[in-house]
């Protein structure tokens, strides 16, 4: 019945890197959309993990360990489990979401931190009362993610330790394939779920008509900070949830086609 699809026959583009796009793909089918994954990120360890290292050997002097993406806990406990196999005492623990959170319990461990708001502010304002003057943090982020959360952590008297712990690499071998999807395909909506795939896809398309596909399509945003790239870099967001997860993102694309 269509109204179990109330998405039906919608071609959305997903632009998560194709390790994660599979799990919102799978949701926008089971709404009747048609998802086309259009990776314009991948992930990878730094070329030089030696610090990293000797942080994961050392964790256990450290009193706070704070995550801002899921990329971060899997990352972090790939690399604990092949150096530091058998340690299991952790510092405190930090997310900025109920979905990192969700990975950490897959690895059997629980958050002592979660924000009401999922983004760095709101995983600020949470931590902030928490943190002992002479506390020691370390902070297991991707090398593209916003600094806000590290420069105020710092302004603190703790020690913070900044670790990239993973690479967001642009994709760009599926240029010339998002340009075609964008030229032939009819989209509905194209989706970002972060900065750096909005970044990444503007650079894709320069020198191409992008302005018309914007004009074409809908542009769906996980949150405000990803809308605050999108709007900037010149593109109309037509939608944007209150609560900055997948799901509510899907159910914004739902109301949208709704009204």
């Amino acid at each position: 019945m269509e109204l179990d699809k109330p998405l039906n026959g919608k071609k959305i583009i997903v632009t998560r890197g194709e390790s994660q796009a599979n799990e919102f793909s799978e949701k926008i089918e089971e709404v009747g959309g048609i998802p086309i994954k259009v990776p314009l990120l991948s992930f990878q360890y730094p070329q030089n993990i030696t610090s990293i290292k000797e942080e994961i050997e050392n964790i256990s002097t450290y009193d706070w360990l704070v995550f801002t993406s899921k990329n971060g806990v899997e990352y972090f406990f790939d690399l604990l489990k092949k150096y530091s196999p058998f340690k299991r005492d952790l510092p405190k623990i930090a997310v900025v979401g109920p979905k990192t959170e969700e990975v950490l319990n897959e690895y059997g461990f629980k958050a002592d931190v979660v924000p009401v708001d999922y983004v760095a502010e709101g995983l600020l304002e949470a931590l902030l009362p928490q943190i002992q003057q002479n506390d020691r943090i370390l902070l297991a982020r991707g090398n593209l993610s916003r600094e806000h959360l590290v420069m105020e952590l710092e302004k603190t008297a703790a020690y913070v330790k900044d670790l990239i712990i993973y690479e967001n690499v642009e994709n760009t071998e599926i240029q010339e394939e998002l340009l075609t999807i964008l030229r032939n395909e009819n989209v509905d909506v194209i989706t970002f779920t972060s900065s750096s795939t909005v970044r990444n896809f503007i650079r894709m398309v320069e020198g191409s008509n992008w302005t018309e596909y914007n004009q074409k399509c809908a542009v769906a945003c996980i949150g405000p900070i990803t809308k605050k790239s999108a709007v900037a870099a010149g593109l109309r967001v037509d939608i944007c949830p209150n609560n900055y997860t997948l799901d509510d993102l899907l159910e914004e694309i739902i109301s949208f086609y709704k009204n």
